[in-house]
């Protein structure tokens, strides 16, 4: 009489086991392969320091930030992005914080009331920055002064290194804010200065293309 005493399915286990393993495997590959990994020198947005200018968000008052290093390049709505400067956004006030669309036979507005200017300076090399704004136009409200608070944040590790409020009293007016320098060791140190850029660039005539008379 035939006995199944020492017969076992542990084989059959195993086999399942290792093709469970194996379709896990492809489908890890297949999955890698379908979102392959982006590459950090395209898709790297990383910033070293901030300069932040905000002012009354309701406002419709157009105010400037304007940052030049020692080399001479300044960053500004003229040249948003140069020598490792760029500035996000050229905020006018109210005339940009709005979108319209006609949905059906009606207009729909959509309002963000931010006013908010950021420059992304990318590079820790040794530079000094001037710092300043600038009070480039009124609104239609006609309001002649403005306040307008300037952050200095470092990213690596994240630090604000200082916080000023300059008081803008009327068009056309620049005001500086600070001077900083980076140094090689990435400490930062203020220097005390009232230099002004467009002031400056006007007096060493530089083209007027250069000049800020009009928002882009």
């Amino acid at each position: 009489m035939e006995t199944h005493r020492y017969k076992s399915t542990f084989g059959f286990v195993d086999l399942l086991f290792n093709l469970l393993v194996g379709f896990t495997f492809l489908f890890m590959l297949a999955f890698i392969l379908i979102n392959p990994v982006a590459k950090k020198e395209v898709l790297d947005p990383k910033a070293e320091y901030l300069i932040v200018v905000s002012w009354d968000d309701k406002s419709q008052n157009d105010i400037d930030v304007w940052v030049k290093d020692n080399d001479g390049n300044a960053v500004s709505f003229r040249s948003k992005d140069i020598a490792l400067m760029n500035i996000d956004r050229d905020d006018l006030g109210a005339r940009n914080d709005t979108f319209a669309e006609i949905v059906g036979e009606k207009d729909k507005i959509e309002v963000r009331e931010v006013n908010r200017e950021v420059v992304s300076i990318r590079s820790k090399s040794p530079r000094t920055y001037v710092v300043t704004v600038h009070y480039y136009g009124a609104g239609f409200g006609k309001k002649l002064n403005e306040n307008v608070t300037i952050e200095l944040i470092k990213i690596n590790p994240y630090k604000i290194l200082k916080i000023k409020d300059i008081y803008l009293e009327d068009v056309r007016q620049e005001k500086h804010v600070f001077k900083f320098e980076v140094l090689e060791s990435g400490d930062v140190v203020f220097h005390e200065s009232e230099e002004l850029i467009i002031f400056d660039m006007i007096n060493k005539s530089v083209p007027s293309t250069s000049v800020p008379y009009m928002d882009q």
